[in-house]
C-alpha cells in the first residue's frame, strides 16, 4: 500500500532538543574559537601586505633612515665619551676593554 500524501516520515519528539535554544535556532558550538583565529589572520595579512607595499612602492627612503641612524649613533657616542672619561684607566681618551678590566679588577 502506498504512503499517504500528508505523511512526511517518522514523527519527531515534541520535547526540547539539546541543540536548540528558546527561539528554535540551532546553536553553533564551533564558532567560539573561530573569532580569535580570524582576527589573527586579518592582522597577519595586514602586516604582510603593508610590508609588500613598502617594498614594492618604495615608500621608505632607506638612505635617509641610515643617515639619521648614523647621526644618532655619533651623537650618542659623543655624549657618552664625556661620562666615561672618569673610568679611563690607561689615559687614552676612550673606554675600552683594558679600562673595563681595571674597573672590574681582573
Amino acid at each position: 500500500m502506498p504512503p499517504k500524501k500528508g505523511s512526511r516520515g517518522p514523527a519527531k519528539p515534541k520535547g526540547k532538543s539539546s541543540s536548540a535554544n528558546k527561539n528554535g535556532k540551532k546553536t553553533d558550538s564551533g564558532s567560539s574559537g573561530g573569532g580569535v583565529f580570524s582576527w589573527f589572520m586579518v592582522i597577519a595579512l595586514l602586516g604582510v601586505w603593508t610590508s609588500v607595499a613598502v617594498v614594492y612602492f618604495d615608500l621608505v627612503d632607506y638612505k635617509g633612515v641610515m643617515d639619521k641612524a648614523k647621526d644618532i649613533q655619533i651623537n650618542l657616542s659623543e655624549s657618552l665619551q664625556g661620562k666615561l672619561v672618569a673610568y679611563d684607566a690607561d689615559g687614552d681618551g676612550d673606554f675600552d676593554v683594558e679600562d673595563a678590566k681595571v674597573l672590574l679588577g681582573k
